[in-house]
This record gives C-alpha cells, structure tokens and sequence, in this order.
C-alpha cells in the first residue's frame, strides 16, 4: 500500500503526479489523476519529482523557475549535476 500522507490525503486526485521509482507507480495510481513519467511535475501549487535525485531535479526545477535559467545552468554546473528537465 502506498503509504505517503500528502498522495493518501486526495490532493492528488485529480492532478498527475510523479514518483521516484517505477515500481511505485501502480501504487500511485489510485491516489492521483495520472502517473506521470517526468522528471518534475508542476501542478501550480504542488510540485512533484521522480527519480533517484529528485530532490536535486525538484530543487534545480525551482531555481529556473524563480530566478532563471542562468542561474540553474550556474548551480547544475557548479555541483557538476547534469540537469535535465523532462526529456
């Protein structure tokens, strides 16, 4: 059973959402609109990542948008992280 308070609490039902490993997905499923397989999804108000370095891919995700490209290009550089968004 999926056990993740914010997707058991029906904010996500009827918004895609991601998750960081691909046998969570069917897990995921009933809580939320959509499985979604991208690195960051957006939904405005919620922002979810999947993926071995989500934190990192959500946290990047943020700095573009707030303060730029530039600026994530900078960070992503200066950690030797290579960022990209959803291929």
């Amino acid at each position: 059973m999926y056990r993740r308070s914010p997707s058991r609490s029906g904010r996500f039902s009827s918004r895609p959402a991601c998750d960081h490993t691909s046998e969570r997905y069917k897990e995921l499923e009933p809580y939320c609109g959509a499985v979604v397989h991208d690195r960051v999804v957006d939904e405005g108000d919620i922002i979810t990542a999947g993926g071995v370095s989500s934190a990192i891919d959500a946290g990047l995700y943020l700095v573009q948008k707030w303060a730029g490209a530039d600026a994530r290009t900078r960070i992503a550089t200066q950690r030797d992280y290579p960022y990209r968004l959803n291929p």
